[in-house]
């Protein structure tokens, strides 16, 4: 249906789920902790403050997305990422299913840039995984698949996203909405477009979200960040 080979084994969510591990491994050996890991010089300089982005470290859009705060915030993230990922590689194929990871994840991150508070920090793989369920949603729409058990599933995140103090609804948001416009661009179009549309799309994708970036950039300005040692950011206006 969108161009995947039968019989491949689903490489790229393990891949993602060991980068993943990888990370947290690092933060936790430099934090010295598996539940907190705001000490982490990692953990600092790769999450997302919109402040830092606006000021030009850019690669926090996604190594954010590969942080975590705790052992517990990696084991949800994980299991939800393995769940939704192994289908939906199986269906889409290697390529496109991280695709939609990836642009999943930069959504997320620029939902937060649009969104948050400049002097706030985001972390965590969960905008990544809510694009995965965005796409499986219209996935199991194409196949006239029930769709119930996944409205329900999602309907739950996000009464705890909304509920829970400290989760990211703006992540979340941006994640959901990116994955389920690119997993549509994966399964809807007529196979003689197929590969045109999808990768289409995907470049859209791309421009727009640099454009956001561009826009939230300017709008938040320039300002001059402090670590502390106890794993504390304090940020002024550079101007």
């Amino acid at each position: 249906m969108a161009g995947a080979r039968l019989g491949q084994r689903p490489v790229v969510t393990i891949t993602l789920i060991a980068i993943n591990l990888a990370f947290f491994l690092i933060t936790a050996v430099q934090s010295r902790s598996a539940m907190d890991l705001s000490t982490s010089g990692l953990y600092l300089h790769g999450g997302l403050i919109p402040a830092e982005v606006a000021s030009g470290e850019y690669w926090r859009l996604l190594s954010a997305g590969f942080l975590h705060g705790s052992l517990i915030h990696l084991a949800t993230n994980m299991l939800s990422l393995y769940w939704l990922g192994i289908p939906l590689e199986r269906i889409l194929g290697r390529s496109r299913m991280l695709a939609i990871y990836l642009l999943s994840l930069l959504g997320s991150s620029v939902s937060v840039l649009l969104f948050s508070a400049p002097v706030s920090l985001t972390i965590g793989a969960s905008g990544a995984v809510y694009g995965l369920m965005g796409a499986l949603l219209v996935t199991f729409r194409r196949l006239r698949l029930d769709l119930r058990p996944l409205i329900v599933v999602l309907a739950l995140n996000v009464v705890i996203t909304f509920t829970y103090p400290g989760l990211s609804w703006q992540g979340h948001l941006g994640g959901l909405v990116v994955g389920a416009v690119v997993g549509a661009a994966m399964v809807f179009p007529p196979r003689a477009t197929r590969r045109l549309w999808q990768w289409g799309v995907c470049a859209a994708v791309v421009v727009v979200l640099a454009g956001l970036t561009v826009y939230a950039g300017d709008r938040i300005g320039s300002w001059y960040c402090v670590y502390q040692i106890a794993g504390q950011v304090a940020c002024i206006p550079a101007h």
